[in-house]
């Protein structure tokens, strides 16, 4: 009877003891056992999550006008870019040694305090306007900004986008914008075969280079390189006096000439703009 006791007991522990251990197996953390979700339901669970990432990126307003866009022309304008696109607590000591040549080569302790309450109102001022406004436009004229016209495309590589570069200023030259949609902007269409003549003959002619105008939103900043993720909203390829000859956005959309622009091309006195243009009109009127 003793001996049948004791083995009662220790099954008893023994038992208790599985149940306490499979507790801690299932009962983990919220109480139920909560197998990973798997097949269909998990390919639909991770897209959801894509796609909720992806939302909570700032996206351009396609209806924003071109003529809002501000241009930048300076680097401390892509520095407030950058502070602003970053969501962190500006470093006003960094901003300050950047924006004042005099804040940044005085060693007086009490004239750097002086000089960081009034530069800091202006800092404070200018991330705002960049928040407020996170768009603007910039002119790039390098010799190569075309690349040879592709017949079976219709169009033009565009140089500047046919890999991840970035550009600066030379005032705030550690602070860079960087093309992230430069894939859907490294072609340029030109349909009319006018205009893409008149492109391909200035291409090849030094002094007469076409220019790109390139329309940004700034979405994010790149904090290990001090980097505007920008997204190209619209591109304008121009002559040296501004004036477009062809304009596409990153789904491809082209400009369409106007009989204005057509008038505005024979007002300049250049005649081979001025066919090109005409045609260009008489083309998108029919």
């Amino acid at each position: 009877m003793r001996k049948t006791t004791l083995m009662l007991m220790t099954a008893s522990v023994l038992a208790l003891s599985a149940c306490k251990q499979d507790s801690k197996n299932t009962d983990a953390g919220s109480g139920t056992d909560r197998p990973a979700t798997t097949g269909m339901l998990g390919a639909a669970a991770d897209k959801a999550k894509a796609k909720a990432a992806v939302a909570a990126i700032p996206q351009p307003d396609a209806t924003k006008a071109l003529s809002s866009y501000p241009e930048i022309d300076s680097g401390m304008q892509i520095m407030f870019l950058y502070v602003a696109a970053s969501q962190l607590p500006p470093d006003f000591i960094k901003l300050a040694e950047t924006y004042s040549s005099e804040y940044r080569e005085t060693n007086d302790s009490f004239r750097k305090n002086d000089l960081m309450q009034a530069i800091r109102p202006q800092l404070e001022e200018k991330i705002a306007i960049a928040k407020s406004m996170p768009y603007g436009w910039m002119e790039i004229d390098d010799s190569d900004n075309l690349d040879a016209y592709d017949f079976e495309r219709k169009g033009f590589p565009i140089d500047e986008f046919e890999s991840e570069r970035y550009r600066y200023i030379n005032d705030a030259y550690q602070y860079k914008l960087s093309w992230a949609n430069h894939g859907q902007v490294a072609f340029a269409p030109v349909p009319d075969k006018a205009i893409a003549r008149q492109l391909e003959a200035m291409r090849t002619n030094y002094s007469d280079k076409p220019k790109l105008k390139i329309f940004f939103f700034a979405q994010s900043a790149d904090l290990n390189e001090q980097k505007v993720n920008a997204i190209v909203t619209r591109v304008q390829i121009t002559d040296k006096s501004g004036r477009v000859l062809a304009e596409y956005g990153p789904d491809g959309s082209v400009r369409v000439e106007t009989g204005d622009d057509a008038k505005s091309a024979c007002d300049t006195g250049d005649a081979t703009a001025c066919d090109a243009a005409q045609a260009a009109a008489d083309a998108a009127a029919m």
